[in-house]
């Protein structure tokens, strides 16, 4: 697991722990379980999870990692498997403090009809009392078995959601995954961050409307394999105001590719392979978060000089980005090494 400061603060606690490679984001909804809501639940069920989730909560916000450990199915609790919920749970408790815990949602999941040794994609179709909306999973590689998914609110100077993904082991429901995310960025919600995108996007800057929707996306979707009604209507005005550059979205294998000048008289090219938003640790400025190959560079000076030199190609080539962010955070990436993390301040790049 990631290191306090230059790990989970830096990359951002961005999809929680998703243990053993269980989970996973899945497009298919072809074959959905059974989904039981929070207003449908026999009261049993409804109280077994909220008390399991908020005594989870609650020794997640006290560090008690013996609490944890004891309340996590076998397959996660030893000591091997359980170090990077311990690392989690830990730079969590540091950022949340130590404000009033609530159970907000809850769902029941029932995967107990699987075969066992069944490897599709486990769908869950919630449909929500009283509206057209849903809340819908898509968990890939999930074992047969009765699950739930609960959110707890913490409140405070720094609110965050705690979502956990509980299994029903002995009759006792225990962790199967944990989900941890900031409810806020730079003092702001996600319908904050929503509403500025379309602004943003009405006013023709295509570029802080696309981060702006994705950093929405991030703040209220409590995990990545989770969407909902609501959610789809995001993704879809983000992918309606994309910038050319980004209609074909960003990654590894799809990078986007920038040519500036060397400063010489030629061209040199760098390739994003991620850009987004995220709130600093003290919770009142927003950065931009810039992903880059190192390519093969082992030079850590080298490789500082070329990520300040991505950066500030990035931000002349688009202008309106420096109006929105206190700093820039640049990832150099190379396979198997930890990435080299270059800060800058917006105001100090020419």
């Amino acid at each position: 697991m990631r290191d306090e400061r230059n790990g989970l603060s830096r990359q951002g606690i961005r999809a929680g722990v998703i243990l053993g490679g269980l989970l996973a984001l899945s497009p298919s909804f072809l074959f959905a379980q059974t989904c039981v809501t929070q207003a449908k639940m026999t009261s049993g069920v409804r109280d077994g999870l909220s008390a399991a989730a908020l005594t989870l909560a609650q020794a997640v916000q006290a560090v008690d990692v013996t609490k944890v450990q004891g309340m996590t199915i076998p397959e996660f609790s030893n000591p091997s498997a359980f170090g990077p919920i311990e690392s989690l749970m830990r730079s969590t408790a540091s950022r949340m403090g130590n404000g009033e815990l609530r159970v907000v949602q809850i769902y029941e999941l029932d995967a107990s009809s699987r075969v066992t040794s069944e490897t599709s994609d486990t769908d869950f179709s919630c449909a929500l009392t009283g509206t057209t909306s849903e809340t819908d999973f898509a968990i890939s590689g999930l074992p047969r078995g009765l699950y739930g998914f609960a959110m707890v609110e913490v409140a405070g100077d720094h609110p965050w959601l705690l979502s956990f993904l509980l299994r029903q082991d002995g009759g006792v429901w225990k962790l199967a995954g944990f989900y941890p995310r900031a409810n806020t960025a730079a003092g702001h919600d996600g319908e904050w961050y929503w509403k500025s995108a379309r602004t943003y996007a009405k006013a023709d800057e295509l570029w802080l409307a696309w981060i702006f929707y994705g950093q929405a996306a991030e703040l209220l979707r409590p995990a990545n394999f989770v969407t909902s009604t609501n959610l789809d209507r995001l993704f879809s005005e983000r992918r309606a105001a994309a910038p050319p550059e980004l209609i074909g979205g960003i990654g590894s294998n799809h990078p986007l590719v920038l040519r500036a000048s060397d400063g010489k008289g030629g061209a040199v090219e760098y390739r994003f392979t991620g850009i987004s938003a995220q709130g600093s640790d003290d919770g009142k400025e927003l950065n931009l978060i810039l992903h880059i190959p190192a390519d093969g560079v082992s030079d850590p000076a080298e490789v500082i000089a070329r990520s300040k030199a991505a950066a500030q190609a990035l931000l002349d080539a688009h202008i309106e980005l420096r109006q929105a962010f206190s700093g820039v955070w640049i990832f150099a990436e190379s396979e198997g090494h930890e990435p080299l993390v270059t800060e800058q301040t917006i105001s100090n790049i020419p």
